[in-house]
């Protein structure tokens, strides 16, 4: 198998997985990671504004073991719904000895005749320029915060969840957080405990259990005007603090816009095919890690073993053409909304299978448990926001199904 120059930008849990395989499979890998550790999303920080929006206490929303790598589990006896801590320290012993240049910000990725160019820079040199047979983009989308209100008039504190910490900030405070998504449920629970009161408003906000101090209003904020939010249905709601968690754009400031494309509020991005790779270059230029709503790790790398299937020559693409560049106009058709365009959910199941066919590699046995289990808590999510991450799971023998231990 020709051996490949790549780039990986970015050293999270996408371009982690990525360059264990690329350098499995005998390919030169060179990564570069902004910041100083591994980890990206991962990473905390008592910084505001930063890459970092992990808050100070923070349990995964998904269970050690549906969000593995495989043949590398986590630590047994870590609880199955971990800390953030425990996740970076797993990312941490995987990565260990791999080629990753930190504090080395990627400026520009751009075609030149057959090879990638890509300029990096760090704080103390003149911008370098590097040659690749490949790249892939693995910068994750949980650092450009997608804020509707941030134009508005409000007199109190306004925070995205991109910037939230701590609960102890909120003590005694009318807060109103924007947005029911695993944030914004997270942050309701901690926030209740030193609020005032607090307003969950969204259209998900529908729990059956909640907080005593929790009032949720199941519709969407209109407007925010100088003293709070006002809803829909006319229906104003004070505040001291707004917290709003809306979700994260796309962004990519190394990529010009004749390469990439941003659309539909910048939360498509485009044109790739299968959301991985790019309609153009379809075995060189990567992107891994956009679909949402999915159990990310395992995902990222069925994608990255089939984009390296593609780089090998051992993986197919549609031998019509036509179906690469037809991709994105076919599932726009089915959607309702076109900003749901990277959001997987129920699909991501036919997703990782179709794309492990197509790579010509065998399906993981133990993604059908993982299935199992994701089924499992999404619907226990529903019954019981706060109550759902209180359990441990324990496999059966085979690792073809689980039980429900108590904490």
């Amino acid at each position: 198998m020709p051996s490949s120059k790549i780039c990986i930008i970015g050293a999270g849990a996408a371009g982690l997985v990525t360059a264990k395989h690329a350098i499995k499979d005998g390919h030169e890998v060179e990564i570069f990671e902004q910041t100083e550790s591994v980890g990206g999303t991962w990473v905390y920080s008592e910084k505001t504004g930063c890459h970092s929006s992990m808050y100070k206490i923070m349990k995964t929303n998904l269970p050690k073991e549906a969000m593995l790598f495989q043949d590398e589990p986590f630590r047994e006896d870590l609880p199955s719904f971990m800390s953030h801590e425990d996740v970076l320290e797993y990312l941490d012993d995987y990565s260990k000895h791999f080629p990753i240049q930190f504090n080395t910000t990627v400026t520009d990725v751009r075609r030149d005749g057959e090879k990638w160019k890509v300029t990096t820079s760090t704080n103390s040199n003149q911008p370098v320029s590097h040659f690749y047979d490949v790249v892939f983009v693995c910068n994750g989308h949980f650092f450009e915060p997608l804020n509707p209100y941030e134009n508005s008039e409000f007199e109190g504190e306004m925070i995205h969840s991109h910037d939230y910490r701590r609960a102890e900030h909120f003590e005694g405070k009318t807060v109103v957080i924007v947005g029911a998504g695993p944030s914004g449920i997270d942050i309701t629970l901690q926030v209740a405990l030193t609020a005032f009161q607090v307003t969950l408003i969204s259209k998900k906000a529908v729990h059956p259990v909640l907080p005593k101090t929790v009032r949720q209003i199941a519709s969407h904020v209109k407007s925010v005007d100088r003293h709070g939010v006002i809803t829909d249905e006319g229906e104003r709601v004070y505040a001291d603090v707004i917290i709003v968690c809306t979700g994260y754009v796309f962004k990519f400031p190394f990529l010009d816009s004749s390469l990439i494309q941003l659309k539909h509020n910048d939360l498509m991005v485009s044109p790739l095919y299968q959301h991985l790779c790019h309609v153009d270059y379809p075995d060189s230029l990567f992107f891994i890690g956009l679909p949402l709503g999915t159990i990310t790790f395992p995902l990222f790398e069925v994608q990255a073993k089939y984009a390296l299937s593609l780089v090998s020559g051992t993986g197919k693409l549609p031998s019509d053409t036509l179906k690469i560049q037809n991709f994105e106009a076919e599932r726009l058709q089915g959607l309702q909304n076109p900003a749901a365009f990277h959001i997987l959910i129920e699909e991501q199941w036919d997703y990782m299978k179709e794309l492990a066919e197509m790579g010509g590699f065998e399906e993981w046995s133990y993604m059908e448990t993982i299935r199992k289990l994701y089924c499992y808590i999404m619907s226990e999510r529903k019954k019981n926001v706060i109550g759902y991450k209180m359990v441990n799971f324990e496999m059966n023998k085979d690792e073809t199904d689980f039980r429900v231990v108590g904490i």
